[in-house]
């Protein structure tokens, strides 16, 4: 059987032209006495970034539990190690899932702005619980991370489909803030109310201005 060098598919060694692509096929022959079970090269993994994300764990563990035993023998009764702890975890999540990591860009900005929202909180709780995390900071970073994917969808329509359900996610949280308010979490309705006007507009501006395959798919996920 003869295999295109292009494509990779397999055809009658009488075909001249490959069925897909309609290049020359040439006179490449497949060596594998089996045509269903084609020898193929398997690619080597390079261990480089699982050493360094193993090296920057092992830090990271290192760090925070050095910080929590001197913490432990000074004064037990103030747990200052958590203002490291937290900035640690979220360099190995900004590390890992961000800088090494090769997934969905949509799946990187969520990340960043789940993880920057806890780190931020944390800190607001540990120096007093003043809620400028809950009133403003994290209201505002649900809406450039809202801004940042509706930028990514508006340059690059052809992946409209995949951050379908980023947008979702990120819509759900611009809502959060209005809820964290009647809950008695935060103290200051205004930026929250921005936040949730801003995921109102995103969404109709969505379904407005989108194509049909991803107007139907996000009128589908929201139950319309």
């Amino acid at each position: 059987m003869n295999k295109c060098k292009h494509c990779k598919v397999l055809m009658d060694e009488n075909l001249h032209k490959c069925p897909l692509c309609h290049r020359a096929v040439g006179d490449k022959k497949l060596s594998s006495e089996n045509p269903w079970y084609p020898s193929y090269d398997m690619e080597k993994t390079s261990p480089s970034r699982g050493f360094l994300f193993n090296l920057i764990l092992f830090l990271s563990i290192a760090i925070i539990s050095t910080c929590l035993l001197i913490n432990l023998l000074t004064d037990a009764r103030h747990l200052w190690f958590l203002y490291v702890a937290g900035p640690v975890l979220y360099l190995l999540l900004l590390i890992n899932n961000t800088i090494l990591s090769k997934t969905h860009a949509g799946m990187k900005i969520l990340l960043q702005v789940l993880g920057i929202s806890g780190i931020l909180f944390m800190i607001d709780f540990l120096s007093g619980y003043y809620r400028w995390s809950v009133n403003v900071v994290i209201p505002f970073l649900v809406i450039a991370g809202t801004f940042l994917i509706t930028i990514i969808i508006c340059t690059k329509k052809m992946l409209w489909n995949e951050y379908v359900g980023y947008v979702f996610v990120m819509i759900f949280l611009g809502f959060m803030p209005i809820l964290l308010y009647f809950i008695g979490v935060s103290n200051s309705i205004w930026a929250s109310c921005v936040s949730a006007l801003y995921a109102l507009l995103t969404t109709v501006g969505m379904i407005l201005f989108s194509d049909k395959k991803f107007k139907n798919e996000f009128l589908r996920r929201f139950h319309f």
